[in-house]
């Protein structure tokens, strides 16, 4: 049995095409994703932008404006409250910034003239400038315009400014609600419910975790390619056990009549097919992992089960097609070719609308999705990077399970009642 083990599993080794399917086409199909989607997350990130401040007697008067751009280049200022005109201390932070975050990248200059030269130099993208009334206003180069307004050349510009501008606008429309009402009603600003409401009327978003992990727009694509390289690794187990049917080879003649039974053969060739499959995909998701930059949740040991558990089910459902009588090496393989590509559509992996009716399907029909290994095993790696619990996880593992009982016990069944008249 372990002479039969160790043949295989050099056999294995040399096959060049299930190599190819398993290692070279996964890596290359994650290279391709990693190219043309690469900077996907970071179009939906804040990068700074680079503005000059035109700090003149406007930009003085307008309280509060120091405190909201120190806010926005990322840093902490000595105080987060302005004053009303009178110097009383109003005990309202000027906006809600997460000083973690930089927004502008600040250049402070004298004048409006200042200003002008470092846009037209390109040493800044815009500058910020107060008029007589205490309102900021944004103006930015043509260039700047122009890249924001594309999108692909300089990622997060574009969310950026939409970020910038709808801080100035919520500063502005503050600034002259506080000036309204302090106008007609001098004392409000003595009162804590003046200063609540003013709060209160400020629109933020705030960004909270709801899963395990930070996930990336390109995951499941990825997660997606596993699960049909999963599915190809189906050629291993359907060459071991067709090299054992006497009626399909000369190999399996000669094994048919070897000392040592079909079933411990079957059994090394399983196990043999099961360890090659394991390789191969750990090499791909390694690759996927630490090049390409994709994660699973800071669970990588999980992701290492996740290999061996998807590679038993692929063995057993390579068993099973392999176990079909009559039908020759090169249309199981074809058969197996194709399950892989069909199921792979089901769970996402070609595109947008594979993966809106892989959604669909989820939703509307669970129990396909659930009786489909490619969704399956797409589904092991989603739910390490998703969830905090592990428990998705766990039942993902025990369906693959059960649907390996299925294959091997149909495998099985065929292989019993395959009887040969003469050899």
């Amino acid at each position: 049995m372990w002479s039969t083990f160790i043949v295989t599993l050099k056999a294995n080794l040399r096959d060049k095409s299930a190599l190819f399917w398993l290692i070279v086409f996964p890596i290359a199909l994650s290279t391709m994703f990693n190219g043309v989607f690469g900077n996907l997350d970071q179009a939906m990130s804040i990068t700074p932008v680079s503005v000059a401040v035109v700090e003149d007697t406007n930009w003085t008067n307008a309280v509060g404006a120091d405190t909201l751009i120190t806010a926005m280049s990322g840093k902490t200022s000595d105080s987060g409250k302005t004053q009303d005109g009178s110097g009383t201390n109003a005990g309202m932070n000027v906006m809600d910034i997460d000083p973690g975050v930089t927004l502008l990248d600040v250049t402070k200059v004298d004048s409006t003239s200042q200003a002008r030269e470092l846009l037209s130099q390109g040493k800044t993208d815009g500058y910020l400038k107060a008029d007589d009334d205490g309102r900021i206003a944004l103006t930015l180069s043509d260039d700047t315009v122009t890249v924001a307004n594309n999108g692909t050349q300089e990622a997060g510009l574009d969310v950026s400014l939409s970020a910038l501008d709808n801080v100035l606008d919520q500063y502005n429309r503050t600034s002259a609600t506080v000036k309204s009402v302090l106008k007609d009603n001098p004392t409000a600003p003595a009162t804590r419910t003046f200063w609540n409401g003013i709060n209160a009327s400020m629109n933020a978003t705030k960004e909270v975790t709801l899963t395990n992990f930070k996930p990336s727009v390109m995951a499941r694509y990825y997660y997606a390619l596993m699960g049909m390289a999963c599915l190809v690794a189906m050629s291993y187990m359907i060459h071991t056990v067709t090299t054992a049917q006497a009626n399909l080879s000369a190999l399996g003649i000669r094994r048919t009549v070897a000392p040592l039974g079909r079933t411990k053969q079957l059994v090394a060739g399983f196990l043999a097919g099961w360890l090659c499959s394991c390789a191969c995909l750990l090499v791909a998701l390694a690759y996927i992992r630490y090049v390409c930059g994709i994660e699973v949740g800071g669970r990588e040991p999980a992701a290492v089960l996740a290999v061996i558990v998807a590679s038993f089910m692929t063995c057993a459902f390579g068993t099973m097609i392999g176990a079909i009588p009559k039908l020759t090496t090169g249309v199981k393989q074809g058969m197996a070719t194709a399950i892989a590509c069909s199921l792979s559509l089901f769970s996402g992996l070609y595109g947008g609308f594979a993966m809106e009716l892989s959604d669909l399907i989820s939703r509307k029909a669970p129990l396909l999705a659930i009786i489909n290994p490619a969704q399956q095993v797409t589904d092991l790696f989603y739910s390490l990077m998703y969830y905090d619990s592990y428990q998705p996880f766990i039942r993902t593992c025990a369906i693959l399970f059960a649907m390996s009982a299925v294959f091997l016990t149909a495998g099985v069944i065929m292989l019993r009642r395959q009887r040969y008249e003469h050899l």
